[in-house]
Order: structure tokens, then sequence, then C-alpha cells
């Protein structure tokens, strides 16, 4: 009888662990202990990793943001590059391809493609220059105010197109977990400690 209370409570373990892990395997809270692989800081507390348990063939590198109390509150996964022309036509297919992947999971979303107020790169060409510029904005957001339905603690999802070159662009996802307000206040309060 004991021997099968805890093959069920192992099994709920297992279970339960898959349910809260969230996008590419990482769950909110993780911490760089929980990591089994190289962090490289690059900023306070921000480090690029490649210890993903659940990688995506689109995305080839991987910036985590862990508090040193509230664990890992934000995750970006930036693209690989996307060769296209001037017109963005690639990175524009690209861009849609992924937000209907992240649409199932997480289903509505709001949109943004616009050209900033006055831009002079407003020719259909100037796609890809606009991009660069950050004078044109390509992306789709999820969260509850837009009808999304998030799980795993997530607050917040994003998908953004950038601009590499005017031949080149790639994709960058980042996601914010319900810590993450909690996280740059502890953040800051120990950079403000070293004033």
């Amino acid at each position: 009888m004991t021997k099968k209370i805890l093959i069920g409570v192992a099994i709920l373990a297992i279970f339960s662990e898959t349910a809260i892990a969230g996008p590419f395997g990482l769950s909110m809270g993780m911490k760089k202990s929980d990591f089994k692989g190289k962090l490289k800081e690059v900023a306070p507390y921000k480090y690029t990793t490649n210890a993903i348990p659940k990688k995506h063939s689109a995305f080839e590198t991987y910036v985590v943001q862990i508090g040193p109390k509230s664990g890992l509150c934000y995750i970006k996964a930036i693209g690989k590059d996307i060769s296209t022309n001037t017109y963005g036509v690639e990175v524009k297919s690209a861009f849609d391809n992924m937000e209907a992947k992240l649409s199932k999971p997480y289903g509505k979303n709001k949109k943004v493609d616009f050209l900033r107020y006055e831009s002079i790169w407003d020719e259909p060409k100037d796609y890809m220059p606009a991009l660069i510029k950050g004078e044109r904005i390509l992306a789709a957001l999820w969260g509850t105010e837009h009808g999304s339905k998030l799980k795993g603690n997530l607050k917040s999802v994003a998908l953004v197109a950038k601009g590499a070159s005017r031949s080149k662009g790639y994709l960058a996802i980042e996601y914010s977990f319900t810590n993450e307000e909690a996280c740059d206040a502890e953040i800051a309060a120990t950079e403000d400690g070293a004033l």
C-alpha cells in the first residue's frame, strides 16, 4: 500500500511539474541553480543561456532575467536571421507564421503594424529600413486585456519583427511572468544599494 502511494505521489509530481512548465520548458521562479547549463550575464540579472529544456528551431539565442529572490521572471527568444527583400516580404511571412503558432496556445492577440507619423521611410520598398530605424513597428501582443488565454503564470507575450539590414530581419518573442514587477523592483533595489 505504501509503495502505491509513493508511486502515485511521484506521478503526480511529474505531471504537476509538466503542467506548470512555461515557454521552452521554463517556469516562473526558477533559480540560477535550476539551469543545467551555462548562464552568461549580459546585464544585471539578465543572462544568455543554452540551458533551455525545449528549444525551437526558429530561435538561436535565449535571454532570461532571474531575480535574486523572485527567480525567473522574463524570457526573450531571439530568432535566426531571415533573408528578405527591402519590402520585408519574407520577414512579414515568418511573422504571420509565428503569430499563428503562438495563437494556438494563447488565443487572441492585438496585432500592431504601423509606421510612425511623418516617417521618411513611407514607401513599400522602405519596409526594412523603417524596421531598422524603429520607425515601423510590427508586433503581436497577448495579454488578458486582449482576451488571450495565458497560462503557466504568464502575464504577457509579445512577438516582434526586427530589421538587421535591408536584406535581413529576425523575430523575437518576449514572455513576462506575473512576478516580473516584483523581480524588477528587487533588482532595482539591489542595484540602488551599490550607490
